[in-house]
């Protein structure tokens, strides 16, 4: 059996071929990500390896950018393993002066494939776990985006509107922000009226609100001491309009994020707290269940395992290793802390490391660790979450 390795990159790959004793036979330095490169990967292959059954091929997964290649390799007949990028760091630092260029990773590439025989994992699957990943991870930044513009809201309003939070202390709210895009100024607030603010209110909030919350507004609007500047008004306009034109994107992410993840058929979102988002965003950052032996591994890869430090005489704090994937781990402990009230077996985890001394932080982390486990068993067993009855 012959193995070759293939170090990803953006624009341009390297291949490295070895033999079953782990020779390097020959290395493919270069090739770029296009027709015209896997022709070049083609020749080097029939060029030194050309009987293909005894042929074995492994590649980093370094963001999107194996997918074409891996897609190309199996339409070809080949079987090609992902290997984490975590992984392929950790074999730089077998040698001892841990030198990295593409050729060297390459060839480690392969030896790791020589020394674990890894399965193969399914592209078509592992395809669709990426694209759900470049949009769960879009959505997220596309979030992280919408809260940092409505941070930069609240201070324009406080200087515009000031008395605005006492009536919506949470801007980010439907209601503050259907009443700010009609009318971020008192002015505004003042024109537009009693009916029509009660009317958008009603409309917001579902019913909620209504025409005594629109009264007390345009009565803090009249004794207003918030500055008439229209540069200020008019940048406070802007800022809404990013607002908007953002949750309309993650409106629209949100409908695809759906679509894809409904394909996958995992039953992932019939955990506690675990919306379909979230479960779309632990399916594609775990993208599949051949790559772990067990749970604890995908403990391991989210980054919830705990890290001791200890030399000597010291011994440090137990925290959260934090290696792996922060897009997981944030999708783990948003469902967690929504799970331990919603759901009796996670609320008996956290309740009982409570009871036992711990912080909140580390009592959550317990419960996301059990939560993760539980997730594993529902992703192997492909059988939706039952409650479970708590120990």
């Amino acid at each position: 059996m012959f193995y070759l390795g293939v170090d990803i990159g953006k624009l341009h790959h390297a291949a490295g071929l070895i033999d079953p004793h782990g020779k390097t036979i020959a290395v493919l330095p270069s090739f770029a990500a296009t027709a015209h490169g896997f022709s070049q990967l083609a020749a080097f292959l029939q060029q030194h390896a050309p009987d293909t059954a005894d042929l074995r091929i492994g590649m980093e997964a370094t963001g999107p950018y194996w997918i074409s290649l891996a897609q190309w390799l199996t339409a070809r007949g080949f079987q090609p393993v992902v290997f984490n990028p975590l992984k392929v760091s950790s074999l730089r630092n077998y040698g001892v002066r841990g030198s990295k260029t593409d050729r060297i990773d390459a060839v480690l590439i392969a030896q790791a494939l020589r020394w674990e025989a890894p399965r193969p994992c399914s592209v078509s699957g592992s395809t669709n776990a990426a694209e759900l990943r470049c949009l769960t991870r879009l959505r997220f930044h596309l979030a992280k985006e919408r809260a940092r513009v409505t941070l930069r809201v609240g201070s324009f309003l406080s200087m515009v509107f000031p008395e605005f939070s006492s009536l919506f202390p949470k801007l980010a709210s439907p209601s503050a922000l259907a009443i700010l895009q009609a009318a971020p100024s008192p002015a505004q607030v003042i024109a537009l009226g009693e009916e029509r603010l009660g009317e958008i209110l009603r409309s917001a909030s579902r019913g909620k609100l209504g025409i005594p919350r629109a009264q007390q507004l345009v009565a803090l609007a009249k004794t207003s001491v918030g500055t008439t500047s229209s540069a200020l008004t008019q940048a406070l306009e802007l800022l809404l309009a990013q607002i908007q034109l953002l949750c309309e994107q993650i409106h629209t992410l949100d409908e695809q994020i759906a679509r894809l993840y409904e394909s996958a058929n995992v039953p992932l979102e019939s955990l506690p707290g675990n919306g379909p988002v979230l479960a779309a965003t632990c399916y594609s950052e775990i993208g599949s269940l051949d790559r772990f032996a067990n749970a604890s591994q995908i403990v391991a890869f989210s980054g919830i395992d705990p890290k001791l430090r200890q030399s000597g005489t010291f011994v440090g704090q137990v925290r959260m290793s934090k290696r792996g994937s922060p897009y997981l781990r944030r999708a783990i402990y948003l469902a967690c802390q929504t799970a331990v009230r919603i759901d009796p077996y996670f609320q008996a985890i956290y309740q009982r490391q409570l009871q036992r001394g711990k912080p909140k932080r580390k009592a959550l982390g317990a419960v996301m660790n059990r939560f993760i486990h539980v997730l594993y068993a529902v992703w192997r067993d492909n059988r939706a979450y039952s409650p479970l009855t708590p120990a």
